[in-house]
């Protein structure tokens, strides 16, 4: 057999593969093919050469194809002109007439080639043929001197392609003399099946020495594979001529028994490399066998960006990223050592400064100033191309000692904003890697029902812990402390060291906390200055925005009203203190307005906004309609628009208080008109507009406005109905309709 020949295993090749890879793979290909990129990524200068002519065949013929080293279909052109002879090749695009996807060239400068079907059947899966499927490509004739090119125009052609082989293996596996596992086809590895009928390996193959392919790995029942004139072929027992190398190596192999491709890749180089800030390190890697290459490193500090990683490989001459398959790397180590944060993908690499750290992966900071093991990991045994960081036995060092708060300490709790409790101890002993803290809470002195814990300052590396009297007050409650009760919880430390962890060798201690009253479940207004009046079934009830946070749009008339939990029974009550203060019980004196009212029980602070004013809003020349307060969080208004008011279709609302005005628009992008759902309607409270006169809006937000619906066209000849509801009960949302 004639040796491999180097070229680039195109994107397409390697999604029919399904690999675990983003990118493509660099191959080595049986045929001495020059696969190239994209006529569109290209640019040339047409000089002293001029366009081929085509001739045969004709545009839009049909060719089926067969499985035969015999068939062929015969390309033909006229020369491209007379002042001297150019190179040609024959160029073939996808079905969209412009992504190249193939080439290939005669001999010479020859004016016609006769191209076998096996390869104008990978051409079909190039483009997205189906096999057995009819689908076309486009063909064109490349004339070339020195570096100028000149492409002619193209020809359809419909290839019926056909799958290579009917019956498809479901296991394959590399055996001979050559190959990692030598004569013995039981020792023989295994290639991974990345798709129907398609296979990968990365493997060691000696020089010159044999290598086949078979479906089974038991002797004499297996089917044999080798290649042969250029493609992938069933041999009928030994293959006649065995497949060699000629240099000992890493390869990868891929099989496509679909189309009958063949590659082999050398993988020359596998590499650790550290994208470190001022310069990249590299480290070479050994090569294991299966697939597997290994490194032995220190690491140093891991805080900042300095925990960056990933493995650089040279394949085909071509250096790869092997890393995750974020383009900007992952943002966070993970929390474990295994799983699919682990997992391996090819990517293109660049050693410029800005993107030396694309697809690295992320060390735990526990891992400073550790010895690891790494193996990158891209055999069949694993569901995954993946990677392992072992960082051997570990040993868990609990905290010895507890520091505060002291045993059978007391705190009450309070709702003032940034009230908290210090927790402390003695730091773990010992050499393991930094551990992570966390404060664990009980209800019972056994510490046999957890009732809630608290990462230690520093994202956890900290001896020391900040407790939120708001965390500490879920906490009481989960151990059954009621409301405004004291009661008893227990509290110890949780060493971690990566996915191991051991409680604190001393017991736990006791705290006594006293609870803060009830917050709410529900929210409601009362009283003869609301707008349901004093009748307490009647009462409104108030959003519900966050645990404990509620609000409410609503009209109040002169006299008294209150807040109340509940709309039947005996319910809790609420009043205002100098404006902003939540206290339970009393009644407060309203000024007649309309306002939005909000209720913070977690703080108790109240905030009051009158509403002056709600405007339907059109940006295009800054259109405005005053919207009439109804009832209940609702505004209404119409409009009869003028011409010039429909330029561009967009709207949104202006809502004006006391304090500011705020663009109210879509919750999510609208920049379309209404498909008919109601939550296209549906809208929040946003920017403020410090002028009160702005068109188009900040970040972005032009997107979230809405349009008016097509049915509305020509939009400046109809009167509009138009609905603003913010009521309590339902989502806020909005309607407009045309006369």
């Amino acid at each position: 057999m004639k040796p491999f020949f180097t070229t680039n295993f195109t994107t397409n090749f390697i999604t029919n593969f399904t690999i675990k890879f983003k990118s493509t793979l660099t191959a080595l290909a049986l045929a001495s093919v020059a696969l190239t990129g994209c006529k569109d990524d290209m640019e040339y200068s047409n000089g002293n050469v001029a366009s081929a002519t085509l001739v045969w065949p004709e545009d839009g013929s049909t060719v089926e194809l067969f499985n035969s080293a015999v068939a062929t279909l015969d390309f033909q052109w006229e020369a491209a002109n007379d002042a001297g002879a150019p190179y040609y090749q024959i160029v073939f695009y996808a079905g969209n007439r412009t992504t190249e996807i193939y080439r290939i060239a005669p001999a010479e400068r020859q004016l016609q080639m006769s191209v076998p079907h096996r390869t104008l059947n990978v051409v079909a899966g190039l483009a997205g043929i189906a096999p057995n499927a009819l689908g076309d490509v486009y063909w064109a004739v490349a004339s070339a001197k020195g570096t100028v090119e000149d492409i002619s125009g193209s020809r359809k052609l419909t290839l019926k392609s056909y799958q290579a082989f009917d019956d498809l293996p479901v296991s394959l596996y590399i055996a001979g003399a050559g190959a990692e596992g030598g004569t013995d086809v039981a020792e023989a590895p295994q290639f991974r099946e990345t798709g129907k009928g398609v296979f990968e390996i990365y493997t060691e193959l000696q020089a010159n020495g044999e290598f086949y392919f078979t479906n089974r790995n038991t002797p004499g029942d297996g089917r044999i594979f080798t290649v042969a004139d250029s493609f992938l072929v069933e041999a009928d027992g030994a293959p006649a001529t065995p497949l060699t190398v000629a240099a000992t190596g890493v390869y990868a192999v891929a099989l496509n028994f679909v189309t009958a491709e063949a590659y082999i890749t050398p993988v020359t180089d596998v590499r650790y490399f550290v994208p470190d800030a001022d310069t990249s390190t590299s480290t070479p890697m050994s090569y294991e066998g299966d697939g597997k290459w290994s490194l032995h490193v220190t690491l140093g500090n891991l805080t900042g960006s300095n925990n960056q990683y990933k493995f650089v490989a040279n394949v085909g001459g071509t250096d790869r990223s092997w890393g995750c398959n974020a383009e900007n790397g992952q943002g966070n180590p993970p929390q474990i050592l295994e799983g699919d944060y682990f997992y391996v993908y090819q990517n293109p690499h660049s050693d410029n400064d800005a993107e030396r750290a694309r697809y690295a992966y992320r060390y735990m900071t526990e891992l400073s100033n550790q010895a690891v093991d790494l193996t990158l990991d891209m055999s069949s045994g694993s569901d995954h191309y993946t990677h392992v960081v072992n960082v051997g036995d570990l040993t868990v060092y609990p905290v010895e000692q507890l520091n505060a708060p002291a045993a059978n300490a007391s705190v009450a709790l309070s709702k003032v904003a940034g009230s908290s409790l210090s927790f402390s101890w003695q730091p773990s002993s010992g050499t393991s890697p930094m551990p992570k803290y966390t404060v664990v809470f009980y209800s019972d002195a056994e510490s046999a029902n957890e009732a809630g814990s608290i990462l230690a300052d520093s994202d956890g590396y900290e001896a020391t812990a900040t407790a939120l009297h708001s965390a500490i007050e879920n906490i009481a409650a989960a151990a059954n402390i009621p409301p405004e009760g004291a009661g008893n919880i227990w509290w110890s430390v949780r060493t971690t060291v990566l996915a191991q962890s051991e409680m604190a060798a001393t017991p736990p201690r006791k705290l006594t906390v006293t609870r803060l009253p009830g917050i709410p479940a529900a929210m409601y207004i009362t009283g003869a200055a609301s707008e349901a009046g004093a009748t307490l079934g009647d009462a409104l009830p108030m959003k519900k925005t966050a645990d404990g946070v509620f609000e409410i749009y609503t009209q109040l008339a002169t006299g008294d009203y209150s807040f109340v939990d509940g709309a039947t029974g005996t319910p809790r009550q609420f009043s205002v203190t100098g404006g902003t203060a939540i206290v339970e019980g009393g009644a407060i004196s309203a000024a007649a307005g309309i306002y939005r009212i909000a209720l913070d029980f977690n703080t108790d602070v109240a905030t009051y906004r009158e509403i002056t004013k709600v405007e339907f809003f059109h940006p295009w020349g800054g259109q405005r309609v005053t919207l009439t307060y109804t009832s209940n969080g609702v505004w209404t208004g119409s409009a009869t628009s003028t011409s010039g008011w429909w330029s561009d279709e967009r709207y949104r609302f202006k809502v004006t208080d006391n304090v500011e005005i705020r663009e109210w628009y879509g919750v999510e992008v609208r920049n379309s008109p209404p498909t008919g759902s109601p939550d296209f309607y549906y809208m929040k409270e946003g920017l403020v507009d410090a002028t009160g006169n702005t068109e188009w809006m900040s970040d972005n937000m032009d997107n979230n406005m809405w349009k008016i619906p097509d049915s509305c066209a020509p939009w400046d000849s109809h009167s509009y109905n138009i609905t603003f509801s913010v009521k309590a009960d339902e989502p806020y949302t909005h309607m407009i309709t045309c006369n």
